[in-house]
């Protein structure tokens, strides 16, 4: 039986093999895709892969939805940006599946119109710590609930941008200890998912059932 192809994006200097790994130990062959801006391309590129992975990496540009830059921003290259937006377009004109993982589940976010906090440890007096290991709650009436079949997981976490405000037609499947969302689905979408934490870093179940 022919293996699934899952295109993997990223800048050249963020290309970790961990994601290729996990979505290979999941029984699908990885394909790591570098920026273009060429159209046919990526509509072939949207062709020829059957699901897209958006990984981590640096930050969303606050440019991209109304915030400020501060020093504790590193945004991902512009070129990156541009190239997930464009094949995402054309990957859901096919309605593939869409996974994306920390800095890509931010950038779907704001996709769909949604703001994130630019610095969380500044965002309340006792914040959780989102550099660290911490517990989450799913909702039981999501996609994610019926592929982790779990209401609660520890899940890892190095993140220090989140959801400020939830984009148009998303909803929030997860949450942390201090309400910040730590998964999202798409509405009447087939599959797309975004996950805050790092499921490629882990080896527990439900991070295989996750890929």
């Amino acid at each position: 039986m022919r293996r699934h192809i899952v295109g993997i994006t990223g800048d050249v200097e963020s290309m970790r093999m961990a994601y290729a790994d996990a979505v290979h130990k999941a029984g699908a062959h990885p394909v790591l895709l570098l920026p273009t801006q060429a159209k046919d391309k990526i509509k072939k590129i949207s062709r020829v892969v059957d699901a897209l992975l958006i990984p981590g990496g640096r930050d969303v540009d606050p440019a991209f939805y109304g915030g400020k830059m501060n020093k504790s921003v590193k945004p991902v290259s512009a070129g990156r940006f541009y190239f997930e937006k464009t094949l995402l377009k054309e990957i859901m004109i096919l309605k593939k599946p869409v996974l994306g993982i920390c800095y890509g589940m931010q950038f779907l976010n704001v996709i769909y119109g949604g703001t994130l906090y630019i610095d969380l440890p500044g965002r309340k007096s006792n914040p959780v710590n989102h550099k660290a290991g911490h517990i989450i709650e799913l909702c039981n009436r999501s996609k994610l609930y019926y592929i982790l079949d779990i209401r609660e997981l520890a899940v890892n976490s190095t993140h220090h941008q989140g959801i400020k405000k939830l984009g148009k037609r998303l909803t929030a499947t997860a949450c942390s200890q201090d309400n910040l969302i730590e998964a999202i689905e798409l509405r009447n979408y087939p599959y797309f998912i975004g996950v805050q934490w790092h499921p490629e870093r882990l080896s527990d179940k439900y991070s295989r059932r996750l890929f």
